[in-house]
């Protein structure tokens, strides 16, 4: 009874010494804070856009613009 409580000691004793051997090393560095919100850059704000009259080219739909108005590009003239 002795040889296998024995044999039990051993290859548990091989067993822990194998993994401590080969335990990931813990990181020196401390960990980055976490970003603080009031620095991240402000998500992009969406606009609505409407076609040109005369060429379709999409443009932003601002309040300063009126309904026959042209998107302003020099190939683009009522005819």
């Amino acid at each position: 009874m002795l040889k296998y409580l024995l044999l039990i000691v051993i290859v548990a004793a091989v067993w822990y010494g194998w993994r401590y051997i080969n335990r990931k090393p813990a990181p020196k560095t401390p960990a980055a804070p976490p970003p603080n919100p009031a620095t991240q850059q402000p998500k992009a704000v969406a606009e609505d856009l409407k076609p040109c009259p005369v060429c379709g080219t999409y443009m932003v739909a601002g309040p300063d613009q009126s309904p026959g108005q042209t998107c302003g590009r020099p190939d683009c003239r009522p005819a």
